[in-house]
């Protein structure tokens, strides 16, 4: 996947989703019930020769010397994307052995508000014919500066992560399921419609009657799930995203940052009934998923150590695709 870095790394306010439905949702998929934390956010600062400034989708760029000024219109959110998808759904299905999907998970989270820690987990998937591999590993639960590194050893250095957490630092914990076993019953994977009215009768189909969420929202956490553990063409991928984007209320927002520093167009889900939001985050040019990003969108006391208004989780996908690889161990 290319990354486009705009001049002025502009951060909006990210949205992200569900700790309690989609979490829920992924837990019972591939099991591991998942941590909530909080967040502290850096801003990605672009230095140049001239400085630009991002104003209502114009670039304006001061030129040295005359003091004379150019500017460059910059695409819609909702043209980004389309662009995108177009080049997504173009592409031809990939090929190999086997299908693997691999993500690193960031948490961020304040234990009584006292100091920020940052979990860190790479989960794997691996689809091969009727079996599903899941391997994941936490790979470190630490304060996530040195302020906080002082105010955790000033509350006794407590364990960061903690056999209730089924937290083994360095270690995987491997499950091998039938594929029939886990997630949705959707069908074929290459057989899935590739127009976004198609695809939606299709999974609608699959809605339980009497459900205490929305239907948009069970397909939001469908397609979220094939978004990640389904080997979905490019062209089914492009039709889903055009599902999701057509949902009543879900904005499309150009120019989002992850964890990791990568710049890409969004779709922001609305905000739950418990104030959590998800936000879906693509490649600009190739439409291809770089991962998920969750925040609280306002204060709540079931999630009292997470930060309002700020992205606490990420879900950043390293590798998704087909593959000869074969897992070891």
């Amino acid at each position: 996947m290319k990354e486009f870095q705009l001049v002025d790394d502009v951060m909006p306010d990210v949205p992200p989703a569900d700790d309690a439905r989609v979490l829920a949702v992924r837990a019972r998929v591939l099991g591991g019930a998942r941590r909530r934390p909080r967040l502290r956010w850096s801003w990605v600062v672009a230095t140049a020769t001239a400085a630009a400034v991002l104003v209502g989708g114009v670039v304006v760029i001061p030129r040295l010397g005359d003091g004379t000024v150019s500017t460059a219109t910059q695409p819609a959110a909702n043209t980004v994307l389309d662009t995108a998808l177009d080049r997504l759904a173009a592409q031809p299905p990939g090929s190999g052995a086997r299908w693997r999907r691999e993500t690193l998970e960031v948490y961020l989270y304040s234990p009584k508000g006292a100091y920020t820690v940052q979990k860190r987990t790479k989960d794997v998937v691996w689809r091969d014919g009727s079996i599903i591999r899941t391997e994941r590993t936490n790979l470190s639960a630490e304060p996530l500066t040195a302020a906080d590194e002082r105010a955790w050893e000033e509350a006794g250095s407590p364990a960061l992560c903690t056999a209730k957490d089924r937290c083994r630092v360095g270690k995987a914990r491997i499950e091998t399921l039938p594929a029939d076993s886990v997630g949705y019953p959707v069908g074929p994977a290459a057989q899935l419609p590739t127009e976004p009215a198609a695809l939606r009768a299709h999974l609608t189909k699959l809605f339980p009657q009497g459900a205490p969420e929305s239907q948009d929202s069970f397909l939001w956490n469908l397609s979220r799930w094939l978004l990640t553990d389904k080997e979905i063409t490019p062209a089914t991928t492009a039709a889903l995203y055009r599902m999701l984007a057509a949902f009543p209320g879900v904005t499309v927002r150009d120019g989002v940052t992850d964890v990791e520093g990568r710049v890409g167009v969004a779709l922001v889900q609305p905000p739950r009934d418990n104030d959590m939001q998800e936000l879906i985050l693509l490649d600009r040019e190739s439409g291809e998923l770089l991962g998920f990003q969750e925040v609280l969108r306002k204060a709540n006391p079931d999630y009292a150590d997470i930060e309002p208004g700020t992205p606490f989780r990420w879900e950043v996908i390293k590798q998704r695709g087909w593959t000869d690889e074969a897992p070891t161990g």
